[in-house]
């Protein structure tokens, strides 16, 4: 199953150099504990892999983080980086799974059919033995990148609404516990604390280990001691859209390809605009 998702650093390392092969490192900070994720990158990165930056590869008309790009700006960028329709992307991070599977998203929500992620991401790749590299790396020849935008996999601020009044729709929220419960301040000024009415709990990292997702059992126990139905129609949530694709990603390792994520998350729930919230 995880293998139509993940290849092993082995695997990547054999296949580094294939003229079809485009490696991105496609790591973002939390916002917990910003740092600087391209500098780490020109400081260590795999051998020919591109920085794919999710705040600047983004819809930068409004004021939220990482949302959602047009498929113009999408295609351009991508095919800037030299990926086109056809190009096997393998993304990868340095941070424990926490934004690889937010690219992975962003590039099937564009109808990018051949991108996986890099098992254990860059940690793994170091701990098998390969090489790194750092600073620049030149951009291959400019491909043709046409984007087929899937805009039903990203919810906006009335679609949500519609769910919380409907109730029909699983409402999963990746955030920390401590936040969701309104226990804990959010990372972000003046947010407002707590959580979209009706939903249910699953911090993203109960979910990984070692930058890789635990097996499938192990999956299905977190979800059922949460009180996720797995199969049930499903949207994601979290502080930008960011940790909400870590557990969109898991459900669909599990079977469930009825999950959509709201792109805005709490970042703009969570703004003092009247929307209903629950402690």
């Amino acid at each position: 199953m995880y293998n139509d998702y993940f290849v092993t650093p082995q695997w990547l390392n054999a296949h580094l150099f294939d003229g079809n092969i485009i490696v991105l490192d496609a790591s973002s900070p939390p916002p917990t504990a910003p740092y600087d994720c391209r500098q780490r990158y020109l400081e260590e990165h795999i051998p020919n892999a591109q920085f794919f930056h999710q705040d600047e590869i983004a819809d930068k008309s409004c004021d939220l983080p990482h949302m959602l790009p047009s498929a113009e700006v999408f295609s351009h960028a991508v095919g800037m980086m030299g990926i086109g329709n056809e190009t096997q992307v393998i993304i990868y991070s340095q941070n424990n799974l926490f934004s690889s599977p937010r690219a992975w998203w962003t590039f099937t929500t564009m109808g990018c059919n051949n991108v996986k992620i890099l098992a254990g991401g860059i940690d793994a790749w170091k701990a098998a033995g390969f090489t790194v590299q750092s600073g620049e790396v030149p951009p291959p020849e400019t491909k043709k990148f046409t984007a087929s935008r899937k805009d039903s996999n990203a919810l906006n601020q009335q679609q949500v609404l519609d769910i919380v009044h409907d109730g029909k729709i699983q409402i999963i929220d990746a955030r920390a516990t401590a936040r969701f419960l309104a226990q804990a301040p959010e990372p972000r000024p003046g947010l407002r604390m707590g959580h979209i009415p009706g939903s249910k709990n699953v911090p993203w990292d109960l979910l990984v280990e070692n930058g890789m997702f635990k097996s499938p059992e192990q999956l299905k126990a977190i979800f059922n001691e949460q009180g996720v139905d797995i199969n049930a129609p499903s949207m994601t949530t979290c502080g930008s859209g960011m940790t909400a694709a870590v557990v969109l990603m898991a459900l669909t390792l599990l079977g469930n390809h009825n999950v959509r994520l709201y792109d805005g998350s709490w970042a703009q729930w969570g703004q003092d605009n009247g929307l209903p919230i629950e402690p």
